[in-house]
């Protein structure tokens, strides 16, 4: 019972962080693309 418990915990947790990086990996494209388009707006 408790090995059941602990593996969905686990399952839970690589869940959350898969969000976490995600949505890092958005914001990370998110300000690469505003940057590109000042860059561009600039020239």
């Amino acid at each position: 019972m408790s090995t059941l418990l602990t593996q969905q915990e686990n399952a839970e947790k690589q869940k959350r962080q898969k969000g976490r990086l995600t949505a890092m990996l958005a914001f990370m494209l998110l300000l690469a693309g505003i940057m590109y388009g000042l860059t561009l707006g600039h020239l």
